[in-house]
């Protein structure tokens, strides 16, 4: 089955099919930026971050490509400083954006993704439980999807090679056909494996005593530096994924509207969970659109156990 077909399967409407195509199409021109894509801009974005040249290619291909679809009427990006309005008009969907998550790893060779979630409702500041569809890109060996609904999770890979079939008769081929479903109905297990982000100086005592117990517990320790591969492994093995708050930034260091809430709502459809230490990440409505926040998130089990003071 193909992802189209999913959707179809599904019950999905033309606005909604040809929205999420928007974001499959951009995966060859954003990949093809790669090469020499590492170099520095001079450029700091707004939480004082130098900006990487592919960073901001990356967000101006998926941007430009929302603009001409029609179809957003408000976007958010992690590389832009207010909520974006579009002329929409064959729908009016919000979106969210992290074009390039873990950026910083390209010139190591190592797995980056993208993160992307859709509010139906078309406003992206109304609540993280507001989000309707959300998924993500891994580039990695193999380029794939991860795409969560009310329907539940599931997982394809993108098939490059049919690229080389679909010709002749058959009629023009979008992206949407070249994902093909390897799993569905994903549920995240209980496993043992922690990523466990920043520098453990500026970890408080609370989540140092947190590492501390899973470590004596025999955890395994996996951290890329990249959110994007580091949930998904989470996600296939079980276990525990934590950017805290920090003794220096209690706010934490990841952001709620593009990275947090996005992979909050794929792992509670995979029956996981996400939180900031006090509450459910899907309850929180954000105030600002850079808005950050503490993060644990994995196999359920693992994550209602924790209390963590903010």
């Amino acid at each position: 089955m193909t992802l189209k077909q999913y959707l179809e399967k599904y019950n999905y409407s033309k606005e909604l099919i040809d929205l999420i195509s928007v974001f499959v199409d951009q995966i060859d021109p954003v990949k093809e930026e790669f090469l020499g894509g590492d170099e520095k801009t001079g450029i700091y974005n707004i939480y004082g971050e130098e900006e990487i040249k592919i960073d901001q290619k990356a967000n101006d291909i998926f941007l430009e490509a929302c603009r001409n679809s029609g179809l957003v009427g408000q976007a958010g990006s992690e590389e832009e400083e207010e909520v974006i309005k579009m002329d929409s008009q064959r729908g009016h969907f919000g979106i969210t954006l992290d074009p390039l998550d873990g950026s910083s790893l390209v010139p190591t060779n190592l797995a980056v993704g993208t993160i992307v979630s859709i509010y139906e409702n078309g406003d992206i500041m109304s609540g993280i439980k507001n989000i309707s569809q959300s998924f993500y890109f891994l580039y990695g060996p193999l380029t794939l999807m991860v795409f969560a609904d009310k329907n539940g999770v599931a997982q394809f890979i993108y098939n490059n090679n049919k690229k080389n079939i679909f010709n002749g008769g058959e009629g023009e081929r979008k992206s949407l056909d070249f994902f093909d479903l390897v799993k569905e109905n994903m549920e995240m297990p209980e496993g043992r494996i922690y990523s466990p982000g920043a520098l453990r100086s500026k970890w408080t005592e609370e989540h140092f005593a947190h590492i501390d117990s899973l470590e004596k517990q025999g955890f395994k320790l996996r951290y890329s530096g990249s959110f994007v591969p580091d949930f998904h492994q989470i996600l296939t093995y079980g276990g525990i994924f934590s950017y805290p708050a920090l003794t220096d930034k209690p706010e934490g260091k990841l952001r709620l509207l593009f990275e947090v809430g996005p992979m909050a709502f794929i792992a509670e459809k995979a029956g996981g969970a996400a939180t900031d230490g006090q509450e459910s990440i899907l309850d929180i409505v954000p105030t600002k659109v850079d808005q950050r926040v503490p993060i644990y998130i994995g196999s359920k089990n693992l994550i209602e156990k924790i209390k963590i003071k903010k």
